[in-house]
């Protein structure tokens, strides 16, 4: 794999860890507002994810 390609990886795991972080606290907080631009960017991830691995 090449370099480049893991550092991709590398940076869109630890955003994704964030998101999650951020998700759950949001949660925990009941802030439904910080809970859904979390969830929208994490699905945002993974839909370009999904658009790479096609």
């Amino acid at each position: 794999m090449e370099k480049e390609h893991i550092e991709f990886l590398n940076q869109i795991v630890n955003s994704v860890e964030e998101a999650g972080i951020q998700l759950e606290q949001a949660y925990n907080s009941k802030n439904s507002e910080k809970f859904n631009k979390a969830k929208k960017f994490i699905l945002q991830v993974q839909k370009k994810i999904n658009g790479e691995i096609k």
